[in-house]
């Protein structure tokens, strides 16, 4: 790969995305939330992994830790790898500790310290490479200076968060590993409201399978065709599009109250 591949992380707060609108718009490729802490999943993660891959938008995912014990930061990587057992992941899989992880470990009586935050990515990173998937480490400079050691960015590619003003994706940053989030306030086609941008400076698809990680066979797949879209999905798509609903929650059953509101704002609320 020359130059880089431009994508996006999400997570349940993007709502219900319209990948064939965002791939339509240029997203190369997707980081996904899977969970956060002791196995919460992502209440979009399923429907955002399936949808990247029968699109063929290659992704990899992020755990949101609140681990405060190397045990715990091992389970959170068991966790996201039982969560993509049955997906394709063409990216790595990222450990993401942040304010709220150390907010999280002080209200449990820790103290979130340098050597603390190491083991912990470590203890992450470790479970993901024993399990032959490819480990990452999200943060940003601060962190990275505050929360870990040096070996860290030796032993572990590095998902930067830096954030310029003017963003040059021709010059990725010093500390940047093979992703660069270069905004947080991006906006995509299919994709409602802000959403975090990312730059990719590795062809991880294709060098996850040379090292035979991710589960993947070193014969890349074709680029699958895309299935048709359901019935029951082009009638959501269509109720938001009219205003009668948000579109949320399609596989909730609909109270009788539910069906009447619809049915009263398709007649134009006579």
């Amino acid at each position: 790969m020359s130059g880089y591949k431009t994508g996006v992380d999400v997570s349940q707060w993007q709502g219900t995305i319209d990948w064939e609108a965002a791939k339509a718009a240029g997203v190369q490729f997707a980081m996904l939330r899977a969970g956060f802490g002791r196995n919460n999943h992502d209440p979009q993660f399923e429907r955002n992994i399936t949808e990247c891959n029968r699109l063929g938008i290659p992704c990899g995912i992020y755990w949101f830790s609140y681990a405060y014990t190397e045990d715990m930061a091992a389970k959170e990587a068991e966790y996201a790898l039982a969560a993509v057992a049955k997906h394709t992941l063409e990216y790595p899989v990222a450990f993401d500790f942040e304010g709220d992880s150390a907010d999280y470990a002080a209200k449990n009586g820790v103290v979130v310290t340098k050597p603390l935050v190491s083991a912990l990515a470590r203890a992450f990173c470790g479970r993901v490479s024993a399990a032959k998937y490819s480990p990452m480490v999200y943060t940003n400079p601060s962190y990275l200076s505050s929360y870990y050691d040096a070996a860290i960015p030796a032993d572990y590619d590095i998902w930067l968060a830096q954030w310029p003003a003017k963003p040059d994706l021709a010059a990725k940053p010093a500390l940047a590993g093979g992703i660069w989030q270069f905004t947080s306030s991006g906006t995509v086609n299919g994709i409602a409201g802000r959403v975090d941008r990312n730059a990719a400076y590795i062809d991880y698809p294709v060098v996850l399978r040379a090292k035979g990680l991710n589960n993947l066979s070193k014969t890349p797949a074709p680029t699958p065709t895309p299935t048709p879209v359901s019935e029951a999905e082009l009638a959501r798509k269509w109720v938001i599009a009219k205003g009668i609903s948000d579109g949320e929650n399609p596989d909730a059953t609909a109270t009788r109250q539910q069906i009447w509101t619809m049915l009263y704002r398709m007649n134009g609320g006579k």
